[in-house]
């Protein structure tokens, strides 16, 4: 069964923040390569990718950029409950003096239908200092820009359309986020601001909820059919675990808890005895499941070193799923990073969905997709080897290189 896409990532900026100073930038449209182009999902003739990968050196900033991510949605989702008690809003560069006492600059470009929308927001620890909401035609063509809202301090100026809203901007704190205040009104105009909410909510809530060992318990114990597509899954690559099942008991507060036991040649055992890749799988496999099954929890899975524990066929299991319309049926997307080198390769993942992490000389993190080589005399031809080249060091992010490069 096929759901219509309804709304994608398509860039992600953020500028000063822990060990990224200027800006960096994660684009999720398509180049221009023709290679695996069945990847690609398009939207108004736009072409989007599902997958974004990064590598690099330890201590590069790669968990810097997804922590970013994480932080700007966790915003979005939670900010209307912020109050002046509640800790820092971001944190900056902390090494270099200018940086140190300046804002962080968070900006994501999405589509929604028929639009592409430009949302960010410049904040300190304890104030945000600018916000905006811009919206255009979604096209492969430059199109007219139209301004929602857009906030300077505590003062808010809405389009003619949202004016309904402005007697609002005063009880907007100013650790606040004004799009996550709105979302939470109940009328036609605010649809916008839920969406944009409800999404970043679900970004949040998959990329750190799967870590919840009783949570995932209990989603096993509601949801049969999730049961068995696990069953399904695990089986691929090891046929010895028999069943799942979930078990409701009570602490000595008297409160309910949930626990997962296997079967192993027709006896139960706790969850506990698998390894740490099973148990990883089987908490992760439900933001899967979730994410390809139900328009509603589309989302954008964003997960630091998404390999660890996991063998590296399982690794590319995964991330095929993502790149197959026939399991991702909603269009969910999947940032991570890694250190394994399986998917450094022509048939695995395009040039674009490809990306190194650095340090320049000033010791500010900086990312680049091997499809930027394209447009260097140091071309990447379609048949290379990816990893090989990698690891060699001809595209940079590796331990000890001599990066000649700011």
């Amino acid at each position: 069964m096929a759901f219509e896409v309804n709304i994608m990532l398509l860039q992600f900026r953020v500028k000063n923040y822990r060990s990224i100073g200027d800006e960096v930038i994660i684009d999720l449209t398509a180049g221009s390569g023709r290679e695996l182009s069945s990847f690609l999902i398009e939207k108004n003739k736009v072409q989007i990718l599902p997958v974004i990968s990064m590598y690099g050196s330890n201590a590069s900033g790669k968990s810097n950029i997804i922590e970013a991510m994480l932080g700007m949605f966790a915003n979005i989702a939670e900010s209307h409950r912020y109050d002046e008690k509640y800790g820092s809003l971001s944190t900056p560069f902390l090494y270099d003096n200018a940086l140190r006492n300046a804002p962080t600059e968070f900006e994501i470009f999405f589509a929604l239908d028929k639009y592409e929308y430009q949302y960010g927001f410049i904040t300190t620890s304890d104030t945000v200092h600018e916000e905006w909401l811009h919206r255009k035609t979604l096209s492969v063509n430059n199109t007219k820009e139209y301004i929602i809202f857009e906030r300077e301090g505590n003062k808010i100026e809405f389009d003619s359309g949202y004016q309904n809203f402005e007697k609002l901007t005063e009880i907007i704190g100013k650790k606040n986020l004004a799009i996550s205040f709105l979302a939470q009104q109940k009328t036609e105009t605010a649809k916008i601001f839920h969406d944009i909410y409800n999404w970043s909510s679900n970004i949040f809530s998959h990329s750190i909820g799967w870590h919840d060992d009783e949570l995932c318990a209990r989603l096993y114990k509601k949801h049969k059919p999730l049961k068995l597509a696990f069953l399904n899954f695990i089986h691929e690559f090891d046929s010895s675990l028999e069943d799942i099942d979930v078990i409701e008991e009570f602490n000595k507060d008297g409160e309910s808890e949930y626990r997962a036991k296997v079967k192993h040649n027709n006896d139960w055992y706790p969850i506990d005895i698998e390894s740490d890749g099973t148990s990883k799988l089987f908490n992760m496999f439900i933001v899967l499941y979730a994410s390809f099954n139900f328009p509603k929890e589309q989302s954008v899975f964003v997960c630091d070193e998404l390999d660890a524990f996991l063998h590296p066929l399982i690794l590319r299991r995964i991330v095929s799923m993502f790149h197959d319309k026939e399991v991702n049926k909603t269009g969910a997307q999947l940032i991570f990073t890694s250190h394994n080198t399986i998917l450094l390769d022509k048939h695995e993942m395009r040039r674009d969905e490809i990306w190194f992490v650095e340090k320049n000389k000033k010791g500010y993190t900086t990312a680049y997709s091997l499809d930027s080589f394209k447009s260097t005399n140091r071309q990447i031809r379609s048949d290379m080897s990816y990893g090989k080249h990698y690891l060699s060091g001809r595209f940079g992010a590796i331990p000890y290189s001599d990066n000649e490069e700011e």
